[in-house]
């Protein structure tokens, strides 16, 4: 996992200094971890040193939420099988983070060229994990020619990635991680695939629309703020295969996108704010 599964740490992070008033010094193979997620965090310290501080040790052979490499316990949400495994019992399922004013004023300027109200999407997964999260992107094509009919659309994806025609490209303003998480902060909503930006929406209060692809069920990473579309069928499903699985594939390539079209409307019409408990942003 990466950004978004080391983002989920946080959860674990801010239970324990709220239990125990201490910091968290996470530490892996690699040494102290210095993830960009972490940064700015009240809860987490890079310093072994500093008093009252609580080291954890992550260099286990597999996540908490893994049984075995090829099996996962998907009944309930990661954060809480990570939790569990440092003693932790009904945690917040809540990721955290903080931002710099430089990071919000540059956000703020961003925001202030885009219409008052737009939809942001990233179509592109990440595919160094497993390739099997990729929705076609000629179906995100069709999702953007129905959508921009009601709200404007924005990508923001890395550089070098096909932008869509009729979106608002804001992919060269965007330099990290953590930029675009803040940028979802002012979204109406954000839609992609299962992956990192899902779980900075959390963080930062956005409604989603993710689409999750066959191999495990959406319970393990999903938030209250999510509202899930999980390709699958009958005999496909919870395969744990994050290796290029060629049935997942063909899933995610006959799924029909006019299911993802009508829950993005649905969610459009419905202004209920999903409430993250996060501090607001004042601009």
């Amino acid at each position: 996992m990466g950004l978004g599964g080391n983002l989920m740490w946080t959860s674990l992070a801010r239970e324990i200094y709220e239990r125990e008033n201490k910091k968290v010094v996470f530490v892996s193979k690699n040494g102290i971890m210095k993830d960009t997620v972490f940064l700015n965090n009240p809860y987490i310290s890079f310093n072994i040193k500093e008093k009252n501080i609580k080291q954890l040790n992550l260099k286990f052979k597999f996540v908490p939420e893994w049984i075995s490499e090829n099996k996962w316990n998907t009944s309930q949400h990661a954060i809480i099988s990570r939790c569990n495994y440092f003693k932790i019992t009904n945690p917040k399922v809540k990721c955290n983070l903080f931002f710099s004013k430089k990071e919000e004023e540059k956000i703020h300027s961003v925001v202030r060229e885009l219409p008052e109200k737009f939809l942001l999407i990233e179509p592109y997964a990440k595919k160094t994990w497993t390739p099997n999260k990729q929705y076609p992107l000629e179906k995100w094509q069709k999702i953007v020619d129905k959508i921009k009919e009601i709200i404007p659309v924005v990508q923001c994806s890395l550089p070098g990635q096909k932008i869509l025609n009729g979106v608002i490209d804001v992919s060269k303003k965007i330099n990290s991680f953590r930029e675009a998480c803040l940028l979802a902060k002012y979204s109406k909503l954000f839609v992609s695939t299962e992956g990192g930006l899902m779980h900075g929406c959390n963080a930062v209060g956005t409604k989603c629309v993710i689409i999750f692809c066959p191999m495990f069920d959406p319970m393990y990473t999903k938030y209250d703020n999510v509202v899930d579309i999980w390709v699958r069928d009958e005999n496909h499903f919870n395969c744990f295969h994050p290796k290029k699985c060629m049935k997942c594939l063909e899933l995610m390539e006959k799924h029909d996108e006019n299911i993802v079209i009508e829950t993005i409307k649905k969610e459009l019409i419905d202004e209920r704010p999903y409430y993250s408990g996060s501090p607001a942003l004042d601009f």
